[in-house]
């Protein structure tokens, strides 16, 4: 998906693949392996390509991150998929569900813990 995007968006540009990989500071041979999904692009370099295809970062990490699920899936779909439902369940309550207790206390419950983020 990423791959076809930043494709399609350069070449509407105008901008070369030797340019891109001047660009990203690496060899014509190694950015058309990852354009061409033989290897895949690094989150660094996603956030520099957006910057020169005019882009939004936002956007192309989205199908970034979607891109490395995809290939989990390929590997344990189930497994993905019980991950995915771990995270919307607690995607609201981040922070209170992986908080871990200072060094000095400890908490038996997480609404405990939670209680204690309350009054900081």
């Amino acid at each position: 998906m990423l791959n076809d995007i930043i494709k399609k968006t350069r070449m509407y540009s105008g901008i070369t693949q030797a340019k891109m990989s001047k660009n990203l500071n690496i060899s014509e041979t190694k950015y058309n392996r990852k354009e061409n999904r033989i290897n895949k692009f690094e989150r660094h370099e996603v956030t520099k390509i957006a910057k020169i295809l005019n882009m939004s970062e936002n956007i192309l990490m989205k199908y970034w991150m979607a891109d490395k699920l995809y290939e989990l899936m390929k590997t344990d779909r189930e497994l993905v998929k019980n991950a995915l439902e771990i995270v919307e369940y607690h995607f609201d309550n981040y922070e209170t569900c992986v908080e871990m207790p200072s060094k000095n206390s400890s908490y038996s419950s997480l609404e405990e813990r939670m209680k204690h983020r309350k009054k900081k």
